[in-house]
């Protein structure tokens, strides 16, 4: 059986296009059961929605699978009713962060089935059914309809030994397509080296991997980074974990086993890790491994917002954090979010400053953005403050529509304070300096060229 996998286009503007790490493991799973597949990534293709639907139609796929973020919620909904549209007898199903929390919308809008949850071992036996296997209502974690009814099968337990999940199938992708700016080198890859965050934080949606963190062998994820630099020659990698600190012992022996076997590349952490993780013993040893930049859920400059998304730290962490990157001359990402429910422009003020005064290296300041799914959409659509009317409207960066009904904040403000953020963080001139400074290389040089004019096109124009 034929099948195509879709990375849907993104309706948001970002400063990179990163390998889609859960469409890999998914097309592994689908080559060890024997079919031929198909990989469309539309975002490093450079296709939008309708190129998109006429490559699927082209390829004349007896499967479709399409892996939908919040973001791409709309176009994908489109692009399933002109496929069916145009060849009805295509199976569809759809998976991801979206369409588990909504999986009827999507039902209703031509998706065969939709997968809620991890969807490895789902979609294995999805694909079973579809060659004529097991009856659907045998299959956890799946949604579909029946006789015109919605069924919505007992949700599948979490993977209990990632080990056990194949390696990305990478070799189906367009892998030198994907572009990021803020990259050491030219060619890169992520890895996975677990799945859960047992943190509970309002805004953050864990629907998918849960609150039950589990790690892979140390051994494990050192053949992967090592079979990725000799099967496809990365010049580095990033660990896209939610929680790789959250076992540091398991962290360590990561980066003892990087430095023993002589790896020799440079990676990051873009997802970040917890503030209350960091340690002199613990950046030391990440730098000893490679690791140059690492990213820091830090989010407010004000305790009582912090506690508020239940965050769970406190704002002098961030300060001695900050003093041992700096000892340890680590790169570092501060993440920040702006218009919290609770918040105040006195609260953002108190953000602002704060990110200037920790003189991160980076900064990234995102709107509050209540996805369904989390804590703060619950809350949220509970007290019928909602006020999108499109999933296209849900970008954390630019302006657009309001999303919901701010106590203290008009959407107009919001849109303002975010890009006065940006423009006191990177405009100061001790900033300027330190990334002129930076420069190292030609392609540093280009580097700090693009990311100033999209700088300049999102955040000041």
């Amino acid at each position: 059986m034929k099948t195509c996998l879709i990375y849907p286009p993104v309706s948001t503007v970002t400063v990179s296009c990163r390998p889609p790490l859960g469409l890999a493991y998914l097309a592994s799973v689908l080559l060890k059961k024997g079919s031929e597949v198909d990989i469309i990534s539309s975002d490093a293709e450079g296709l939008n929605a309708d190129k998109t639907v006429s490559r699927i139609l082209d390829l004349s796929p007896d499967l479709v699978g399409i892996s939908v973020l919040t973001t791409m919620a709309g176009r994908s909904l489109r692009m399933i009713e002109n496929i069916k549209r145009r060849r009805n007898r295509t199976k569809i199903i759809v998976g991801g962060p979206h369409p588990t929390v909504f999986p009827e919308e999507f039902l209703n809008g031509g998706a065969d089935v939709v997968v809620r949850g991890e969807g490895e071992d789902t979609l294995s036996e999805l694909y079973d059914h579809f060659e004529g296997g097991a009856s659907l209502d045998r299959i956890k974690g799946i949604s579909y309809k029946e006789d015109g009814q919605f069924v919505h099968n007992p949700g599948r337990e979490l993977i209990k030994d990632i080990n056990t999940i194949p390696l990305p199938a990478w070799e189906l992708f367009p892998i030198r397509r994907y572009k990021s700016n803020f990259r050491m080198k030219g060619f890169s890859l992520p890895i996975m080296s677990s799945r859960g965050c047992p943190h509970h934080c309002t805004f953050c949606y864990k629907t998918i991997h849960g609150d039950v963190f589990r790690t892979r062998k140390p051994e494990l994820i050192v053949d992967e980074i090592a079979y990725l630099k000799d099967r496809f020659g990365i010049e580095e990698f990033d660990i896209m974990d939610d929680s790789f600190a959250s076992d540091p012992k398991t962290a360590m022996e990561v980066c003892e086993q990087i430095i023993s076997r002589k790896i020799s590349l440079p990676w990051t952490l873009p997802s970040g890790i917890r503030i209350s993780a960091v340690s002199g013993k613990f950046l030391e040893k990440l730098k000893a491994a490679g690791c140059y930049r690492i990213a820091l859920g830090i989010e407010s400059g004000n305790q009582r917002i912090l506690d508020c998304v239940k965050k769970g730290i406190r704002l002098e962490q961030a300060r001695d954090a900050m003093k041992l990157f700096k000892k340890f001359k680590m790169k570092s990402v501060g993440y920040f979010i702006i218009g919290i429910p609770e918040e105040t422009k006195e609260t953002i003020e108190d953000t602002i400053r704060f990110a200037i005064e920790l003189d991160l290296d980076y900064a990234q300041f995102s709107k509050a953005t209540p996805f369904p799914g989390t804590a703060m959409y619950d809350q949220l659509k509970s007290e019928n403050r909602i006020l999108a009317r499109s999933w296209d409207d849900y970008d954390c960066f630019l302006k657009s529509r309001p999303l919901f009904m701010h106590d203290n904040l008009s959407s107009n403000e919001i849109d303002d304070r975010l890009r006065e953020a940006y423009r006191r963080f990177f405009l100061r001139p001790k900033c300027v300096l330190k990334h002129l400074a930076a420069i190292g290389s030609f392609r540093e040089a280009a580097n700090l060229i693009r990311n100033t004019l999209r700088f300049h096109k999102l955040h000041i124009s």
